[in-house]
């Protein structure tokens, strides 16, 4: 290979050293921006009420049971004492089921928002008589629920078969759940079981659960939301999903969950047992900004090694600055994208960065090209380049594939255009600069 054209493939390695720092800046500057908007959700979430779970109802009894220990001392006498035994314990429902409707809205703060709702629920639970063993006290009784953060409880009203109304007291006296609200109960009552019909409203935001944690449990949740990401343990048996919202239902027993064990494993009170749904948005700006900002070293190699090919090709010069400024240009697509999306939604803020740093690369080549008709072919395939990208944005399932196909279609073209050209000869046109012309 003569000199000339090792020079400038060496010129052209350190400029897309350069410009592989400036994607990379980008990227991070998308990382920043991503976790100043999830800093703001947060204030959000913390000011408003946060992802919800909801548990309960469990009867929990707490009781006391005497022991006798039979001891011997020091000097071999025989003793007895006794002991009280803690024998407190909670009780699942037999039956459960409820239907939960949320009503979701936004709350902004500066120029970032967050999906919060108001869940309107309501409950029907069979509990199991329960009578103590011979022998056992029962001190206290209350009916619990878990309300992962009580901030967000809005109403409730607890009413029996009969009609009585229950009164709600703020948290939770025992059992597995760390916060939420309770029932007293008359211990005389236990032994017949008990039937309750909740109704709630429960503020959140993000995310809404609920705790299957009866024998048999059955749920049904809607939402006008249209973009709903099914979360916990258990999928729905049946969805319908629309662009006016969703229907899910879950219907889960316990051979599935395990019995007992989904009173156990709670973490930051949350039971680790659950079925919910997430509020997603499907078009985040700043993933979808992050997805793109991935191919931004491949748009910038793309970029030097056409202009290169063009050199080769048309033996017309091109500098190591101009092939700067063109670098510069790929990469401020980069951050316009990120700088409109903020504003303006992603597929609005992709058109016009893309249409505003094609016109610029197309404008510039004119210089380079020497007529609008070459420029214009410039525009065209820089603009073919960008839909491209878009494609591969929206069709996340197939991004490999054509993205892989693309790589192969660019090779492909370039190893076409160049089938004739003598590599031996071809740097000695270009000339590397105005001093090298004079020597």
């Amino acid at each position: 290979m003569n000199k000339p054209l090792s020079f400038k493939l060496l010129a052209l390695a350190l400029l897309a050293l350069v410009l592989a720092f400036a994607v990379n800046q980008v990227k991070w500057k998308v990382q920043e921006r991503q976790a100043t908007r999830d800093g703001a959700v947060q204030a959000i979430a913390d000011q408003y009420a946060r992802e919800q779970q909801l548990a309960g109802p469990l009867l929990w009894v707490k009781c006391s049971e005497p022991r006798t220990l039979v001891e011997t001392d020091e000097k071999g006498k025989i003793r007895q004492r006794t002991v009280i035994d803690n024998c407190s314990r909670a009780i699942r429902p037999s039956q459960l089921s409820g239907q939960g409707n949320l009503d979701v809205s936004e709350r902004y703060r500066g120029i970032y928002k967050a999906r919060v709702y108001l869940a309107g629920v309501k409950l029907h639970a069979r509990m199991p008589g329960y009578r103590p063993k011979p022998g056992q006290t029962i001190e206290e009784a209350h009916l619990i629920f878990g309300v992962s953060d009580p901030r967000g409880l809005k109403r409730i009203k607890l009413t029996t078969a009969s009609g009585e109304a229950l009164n709600a007291k703020p948290g939770v006296p025992g059992g597995p759940f760390e916060q939420g609200f309770h029932v007293p109960l008359d211990p005389a009552q236990l032994e017949h079981g008990l039937t309750l019909d909740a109704e709630l409203e429960i503020a959140g935001s993000g995310r809404m659960d609920l705790a299957p944690l009866a024998e048999n449990n059955d749920f049904n949740l809607h939402s006008t939301w249209p973009h709903p990401s099914f979360a916990g343990q258990f999928l729905p048996e049946t969805r319908e999903i629309s662009q006016s919202g969703f229907t899910a239902r879950w219907r889960v027993n316990d051979f599935a969950t395990g019995g007992d064990r989904t009173l156990t494993g709670s973490t930051n009170g949350w039971l680790s047992t659950s079925l919910g749904v997430s509020l997603v948005d499907p078009v985040d700006a700043y993933t979808q900004t992050d997805r793109a900002v991935r191919y931004g070293f491949l748009f910038v190699l793309l970029t030097l090694g056409g202009f290169f090919l063009f050199e080769l090709l048309k033996s017309k010069p091109v500098h190591p600055l101009q092939y700067l400024l063109i670098g510069f240009a790929v990469v401020l697509f980069f951050l316009l994208l990120l700088a409109l999306s903020e504003h303006t939604g992603f597929a609005v803020a992709y058109l016009i960065a893309a249409a505003a740093c094609t016109l610029m690369i197309a404008g510039y080549g004119r210089t380079l090209i020497g007529n609008w008709k070459g420029s214009a072919v410039l525009g065209i395939g820089y603009g073919l380049l960008y839909f491209g990208l878009y494609q591969l944005l929206a069709s996340e399932d197939y991004a490999l594939l054509m993205g892989a196909w693309l790589i192969f279609g660019v090779l492909a073209l370039t190893m076409y255009l160049t089938r004739r050209l003598d590599w031996g000869r071809a740097g000695l046109a270009m000339p590397i600069s105005p001093t090298d012309r004079g020597q």
